[in-house]
Order: structure tokens, then sequence, then C-alpha cells
């Protein structure tokens, strides 16, 4: 029952799954761009699962079949390869979303995900980080930075996000995915990355 729920969580809180999940969370608050309308909203969602959630799963569906096809890649981790290959994808969202109106706050999501996923696939080269609590460090950064720039104040919605980081962290755990030092270590990563480029560019 422990392993099945903690394999639950790991799912909803998914890293592939975040991003999206962390923009309809932001587009539900009085936080930020409260003022787009419906439809450039769903132009984001779709365009942010699909460049940070659909394609990054179709090579992470593929990633093994590719790796052994191309002999200069068979040393790589399929791991690392992943973590490019998302990074291209964030690059390709990011010209996405620069062609809409308001696209400013939403680029820079996409390029500080970018540089999440480069330092990613370099750490993974030696020591198998937590990927899943580098997503909720990042989503907790931003969010948190936001608060801070726009002098609101959510304590909810934070202590959501910490409740999510710690069932999630305790998942990985369980499932014996990653040590209390690959868990510790992604949360900081992902949320030192997102808060300082969020809080002080």
């Amino acid at each position: 029952m422990e392993k099945f729920l903690a394999r639950s969580i790991s799912i909803i809180f998914h890293p592939l799954l975040l991003p999206t999940l962390g923009l309809l969370l932001l587009f539900q608050t009085d936080l930020y761009i409260t003022f787009l309308s419906g439809t450039l909203k769903q132009v984001i969602i779709i365009s942010t699962f699909i460049s940070t959630g659909a394609i990054p799963a179709l090579f992470f569906l593929t990633g093994k079949t590719l790796r052994n096809g191309v002999e200069s890649w068979e040393k790589m981790p399929v791991q690392t390869l992943t973590y490019l290959i998302s990074g291209v994808s964030y690059f390709a969202g990011y010209y996405l979303i620069s062609k809409l109106p308001v696209a400013g706050f939403f680029n820079a999501i996409f390029l500080a995900g970018t540089l999440v996923l480069v330092a990613l696939a370099l750490i993974s080269l030696r020591w198998n980080i937590s990927s899943h609590m580098t997503a909720l460090g990042a989503l907790f950064g931003i969010v948190l930075a936001i608060m801070l720039r726009l002098g609101q104040h959510d304590m909810m919605l934070i202590g959501l996000i910490l409740l999510a980081g710690g069932f999630t962290g305790y998942a990985r755990l369980v499932m014996g995915k990653n040590n209390p030092a690959q868990v510790y270590a992604g949360y900081i990563l992902g949320f030192s990355i997102l808060f300082l480029i969020f809080n002080f560019v």
C-alpha cells in the first residue's frame, strides 16, 4: 500500500507534468497574469504541455532504441539524453511562446527550465539527482519570487507546494529511486535557479 501511494504521488508530480500543472495553478491565483483572455491561457497551456511534457515523453519512451541506434551515444545514459532532448524541447517552447503578445514572463520560465535541464544533464552523468524534487523546488522558487516581487503573500499556496515537495521526496525514498542527499540536492537546485532568475533578473 505504501509503495502504491508513493508511485501515485510520483506520477501526479512527475517532472513532465509539473510545468503544466504549475501554470494551471498560477492561472487560478491573483499573483500574476490574471488579465489574460481564456483563449490566450489555453494556447499557453497547450504549448507548455507539448514542449515540456509530450515531446520529452515521446523521446523517453523511445530513448533506449534511439540510444542503441546511434553509436556515438552508446555510452551516454538514457536519462542524460532525456534531459538534453527535454532542454531542446523547452527551447522550442520558448520560441513558440515568444510569438505571443505577453511573452516576457513565459519566456523566462522556458529559458530557466532549459538551464535547469542542462544542469540535470551534466549532474546525471555522475550522480542520480532527483528530477522530481528539482521540478518541485523550481515551482516553489518561482512562486516565492513572484510573491516577493509583487508584495503579495498566499500562505495556503506556499503550504500546498511545500507539502507536495515533502510527499514527493518521501515517495522517491520509499520507492528507492533516490537517497536523501539526491532528494535535497534536487530541491535546492531547482529552487535556487528559478528563485534567482525571477527575483533578480
